[in-house]
């Protein structure tokens, strides 16, 4: 819910950019028919700020994949009964699953290794568990 609520932040910031540059931009047309510099410049930042919010729109989406991806990894560790996923650490950055924490054994580290690669969107698994003794 917190990751939804920054996603919304984001994309208010930066159609609250667009909106004002859209305001500049007409601010600056003098009244009559614009010279056709102008009418390139206009194009040129229009063209800009649509790149701009298409790239945080991308970021965005890539935050909300890759949170939702954790949630997944740990929804599925505490389905298995014998892992004790409150010892364990669960980060993505960019589809790679980081995995840390406290296991009780070397099968149970490469088990939980197994869960976090048969998620959908995960591109590779670094385990940093360690066996608790």
């Amino acid at each position: 819910m917190k990751n939804i609520k920054r996603t919304h932040s984001l994309l208010a910031v930066v159609l609250g950019s667009v909106l004002m540059t859209g305001s500049v931009l007409a601010a600056e047309i003098p009244s009559g028919k614009a010279p056709e510099s102008t009418g390139q410049k206009i194009g040129k930042t229009i063209d800009e700020a649509g790149k701009k919010v298409d790239n945080s729109l991308k970021k965005a989406d890539d935050y909300l994949d890759d949170s939702s991806i954790t949630a997944k990894v740990k929804g599925k560790l505490l389905e298995h009964k014998g892992i004790n996923s409150n010892d364990i650490s669960v980060k993505t950055e960019k589809g790679v699953v980081y995995l840390s924490g406290f296991v009780k054994s070397k099968h149970e580290a490469v088990k939980v290794a197994e869960i976090a690669h048969g998620v959908k969107g995960v591109k590779s698994v670094k385990s940093s568990l360690v066996i608790k003794k």
